[in-house]
């Protein structure tokens, strides 16, 4: 409960949460973090196949979302100490300018109209969700959770992921200026996270657990849900790991990170179709 590491105890499987691949606002491009010279980074190429890529961040990048404002918002793991937000063009200039300091950030993600940005913050009582509006600085402590991401144009409300007492994984949503907060997403047999609203607002994409029918082990696979918690659907039943969805702009596609199809279980960007 009181940590970002996705699982469920009863299947007794755990892994991390960090955003490792977003597309760009008009989905002609896809961005991901890879591993270059022993740090992660952000890397930006077009969304078609055989493109090449530009690395983007010359840090050592946990998590990152591609803004509206055509600005990448990353997690900076650089000092060991601490992790913190910072923001770079997607495109040009190596300048990147730091947005918070000396805690332990991560999971930003910025409103449409490019005002507000909200991230996951830890500290001794566990992780919770805070805003940062990026005209004034004023902070704001918002709800306990993590992984947020946003609903449509709303500035009041987000999906997040809690970790229940019973170690389950959860999925959430808040209003956070009126104080309402709705579970969507639960089981005991299996967790879930990096929650990702469709460009319409009506469903939501996840990843969870799921034994596989071949390894009879559990992977990572995904999941969509309406923002209601209604139609619950698996949509991988791979028994390598699918993982960090995405839509993409026009929600008719879904991108995902995945280590199939390959023999060292390297992971490599994926695109399905979304037929629902």
């Amino acid at each position: 409960a009181y940590s970002t590491v996705g699982g469920c105890k009863n299947s007794n499987i755990y892994w991390g949460t960090g955003r490792l691949l977003d597309i760009s606002p008009d989905g002609t491009e896809l961005a991901y973090v890879s591993n270059i010279n022993k740090q992660a980074n952000i890397m930006v190429r077009k969304s078609g196949p055989q493109s090449a890529a530009t690395q983007r961040t010359f840090r050592n990048v946990n998590d990152f979302s591609w803004g509206k404002d055509g600005n990448l918002y990353f997690s900076d793991n650089s000092d060991v100490q601490k992790v913190q937000i910072g923001v770079t063009n997607a495109h040009s200039g190596s300048l990147m300018r730091q947005l918070t300091n000396n805690n332990l950030d991560s999971n930003p993600v910025v409103t449409k109209d490019g005002k507000i940005l909200f991230f996951t913050r830890v500290d001794k009582s566990g992780p919770s969700i805070w805003s940062l509006n990026l005209e004034d600085g004023a902070l704001t402590s918002c709800a306990r959770g993590y992984n947020p991401s946003l609903i449509g144009d709303k500035n009041d409300s987000f999906i997040c992921v809690r970790n229940s007492t019973a170690g389950v994984s959860e999925i959430w949503m808040v209003n956070y200026v009126e104080g309402k907060e709705t579970l969507i997403l639960s089981d005991k047999d299996r967790g879930f996270s990096n929650p990702t609203v469709s460009p319409d607002g009506e469903w939501i994409l996840c990843q969870g657990n799921s034994k596989s029918s071949i390894t009879k082990k559990n992977n990572l696979d995904l999941f969509a849900v309406k923002l209601d918690g209604t139609n619950f659907l698996q949509l991988t039943y791979h028994p390598a790991d699918d993982c960090c969805p995405e839509w993409s702009a026009d929600g008719e596609y879904i991108y995902f990170i995945s280590s199939r199809a390959n023999k060292n279980d390297y992971f490599n960007v994926w695109r399905m179709k979304f037929n629902l």
